[in-house]
């Protein structure tokens, strides 16, 4: 009998987060086993209740949790350092496209992310900076 494999998870523990600060960057809070909710109200707490892609403010019931490199199915994205908020028409404009495809498309996306999603990896936050047409927003 032919055993069937299964589809879109994955049997490798998160790589353990290490913080770094050499840049200056906040220190990332460890996410193994932290449920959606309470990345979302760790967010929501840090920033408010913005999209990380336009910096509009949205009713918090309405803003949305997105992984900034899509998850396609695999466990492993589901960390702190790669999820942040957004609006929905963000969300849907981004869909699984790749990043670097979604912030070219609109350069501006490239500075808000930097801003609200100044608890990314450090890749994601290069990709950003190098798709950012403009400088980064002052400290709130």
């Amino acid at each position: 009998m032919a055993r069937s494999r299964r589809r879109g998870g994955t049997n490798v523990a998160p790589p353990k987060e290490e913080p770094d600060n050499t840049d200056g960057s906040i220190a990332l809070r460890k996410s193994p086993g932290r449920s959606y909710g309470s990345h979302r109200e760790w967010l929501l707490a840090r920033h408010g209740s913005v999209c990380a892609y336009c910096g509009t403010r949205v009713p918090e019931e309405m803003i949305t949790l997105d992984h900034v490199r899509p998850r396609r199915g695999q466990s492993a994205y589901d960390r702190s350092d790669n999820l942040v908020l957004a609006c929905r028409p963000c969300n849907s404009a981004k869909a699984d496209a790749p990043l670097l495809a979604f912030l070219m498309a609109k350069r501006s996306r490239g500075v808000f992310l930097l801003h609200y999603g100044d608890h990314l990896s450090g890749p994601l936050k290069d990709l950003a900076r190098n798709a950012s047409e403009r400088p980064l927003l002052p400290p709130s």
